[in-house]
């Protein structure tokens, strides 16, 4: 993806940005109290919004290199301007930061604001149609917010999830057309179930199975010869939240069926991981102009 290539560039050469070695000492630390009572931030708000970008406080001598990399605090002004930009009304722009389980409260610089709807706008009818889909097995607007949210700090901590998400994807592909994975042989069988835990596992996430409230797992599953009446599916994350449940009904036990979902699940993750890199691409672009 383009938003991998431009992000490992721009890692790479982040450090020369400033036309400085890259081991300073962080701004006096007075200045820095300064420019907090500005933002009206603590000092652990700006370490965490550094660390979102990856950017350690000793990279900066001076608070007026911190404040290039960190942007123009949002007014009305700004914000107005903004919207003219991208034609849209106040209301429009948070229903479409909404449809994404953001909020204008969640940004204090106007280029973050503008990186993040450059995304969304070109990313809400995929997003749109990708929450229909999963709409189908009852999953809600809301579930697959909160899955993109927590699939969104997840890729912040693997920077390289996008392209292995990529290969079990082109993985999965000999697997999509089967009609019944109980005909497939055992090696086979191990093969998808192994692509499936790699996905999973890649996503910090734990997938639950149950039928008539008995746990199952997904080898079975995948090896049943008759669709189960009441299969219940739950996803959690690492740390034993529910991020979303749903009963998948029999008559939408086909192989085929089950696959797409899953799939489109796998979208929400990838899309995730699309907006992380897209964000950080714009923060050291926007940076590497100041500079100029």
């Amino acid at each position: 993806m383009i938003y991998i290539k431009a992000l490992l560039v721009c890692l790479l050469s982040f450090p020369f940005l400033f036309h400085l070695p890259a081991a300073k000492a962080a701004p006096p630390e007075n200045e820095i109290n300064q420019y907090l009572t500005e933002l009206g931030w603590t000092k652990q708000e700006l370490l965490d919004y550094l660390a979102y970008y990856e950017i350690p406080l000793d990279d900066f001598s001076t608070v007026e290199d911190l404040k290039m990399i960190m942007g123009t605090p949002i007014n009305s002004k700004n914000l107005q301007e903004l919207l003219t930009n991208y034609d849209l009304t106040e209301k429009e722009l948070n229903d479409l930061l909404d449809h994404f389980g953001d909020s204008l409260n969640e940004y204090k610089f106007i280029e973050d604001l503008d990186a993040s709807l450059d995304f969304y706008v070109n990313h809400d009818t995929y997003m749109a149609d990708v929450e229909t889909e999963l709409a189908r097995l009852g999953i809600t607007e809301e579930e697959t917010e909160k899955f993109f949210n927590y699939l969104s700090l997840v890729e912040e901590n693997n920077k390289n999830q996008l392209d292995q998400m990529s290969i079990l994807d082109s993985q999965m592909e000999k697997f999509y057309d089967v009609a019944d994975t109980s005909e497939l042989s055992d090696a086979e069988l191990n093969e998808l179930v192994e692509i499936l835990n790699q996905t999973i596992n890649l996503y910090e996430i734990n997938v639950k199975f149950s039928i008539n409230n008995k746990n199952v797992t997904l080898k079975d599953l995948l090896k049943m010869k008759e669709a189960p009446s009441n299969l219940f599916a739950s996803i959690y994350s690492k740390s034993g939240e529910l991020l979303i449940d749903f009963t998948v009904p029999s008559d939408f036990f086909d192989t085929g069926y089950v696959l797409d979902e899953g799939e489109e699940m796998l979208h929400v993750g990838e899309l995730s991981d699309e907006y992380v890199d897209h964000m950080h691409n714009e923060k050291y672009e926007n940076a590497d102009k100041d500079m100029k």
